[in-house]
């Protein structure tokens, strides 16, 4: 048999707009799926930073209750008085280290990073991280009493700090005990 000589082979155009559009699909699917890894990436990243930020403040905390023992101040000194439900500290940041103070300034919940790395408690609304220390509740160890004098009963209290960010919280909670 002989064929004609109009025959060519190849694509036609209906097929290569068929190719086109599996092809485009497969290249649209692979392209969301890398933008939804990068998404979670993101947020996980910005979980971890907040988790941190909420255990450093418990951590700054517990510092100054060691500073103060061995000082022989009050070991609630500069954090809260000897009364149930008071919490004369809201902020707090790396420079309590050097101060042993709590940032007791109200309008200072914001976070951001400063030049030298660290993050620090600032008043301007548009940073990601904002962070507050929610309560500072005394406990005693021996007992479930909720009004208890630090100064003549209390030995520990229950901080709870919170880190929101893009309409998140994240908490860290601890009890911090006067040293023995």
């Amino acid at each position: 048999m002989k064929k004609e000589g109009n025959q060519k082979k190849g694509f036609t155009l209906i097929e290569m707009l068929v190719v086109i559009f599996i092809v485009g699909i497969g290249l649209i699917g692979a392209l969301s799926f890398f933008n939804i890894n990068l998404n979670n990436q993101f947020e996980a990243k910005n979980e971890l930073i907040a988790a941190q930020l909420a255990q450093e403040s418990v951590e700054l905390l517990r510092n100054i209750v060691d500073y103060n023992a061995l000082a022989g101040n009050d070991w609630y000194s500069n954090i809260t008085n000897q009364t149930a439900g008071s919490n004369d500290c809201k902020n707090i940041d790396y420079r309590s280290l050097s101060s042993h103070n709590c940032v007791s300034s109200a309008n200072l919940d914001d976070i951001y990073l400063d030049s030298s790395g660290r993050y620090r408690q600032y008043s301007d609304n548009s940073q990601l991280f904002h962070r507050k220390i929610e309560s500072i509740d005394p406990i005693d160890r021996d007992s479930s009493d909720g009004s208890i004098n630090l100064r003549d009963k209390g030995d520990c209290f229950r901080v709870t700090v919170a880190v929101t960010w893009n309409s998140r919280v994240t908490k860290a909670s601890d009890v911090i005990c006067k040293p023995r």
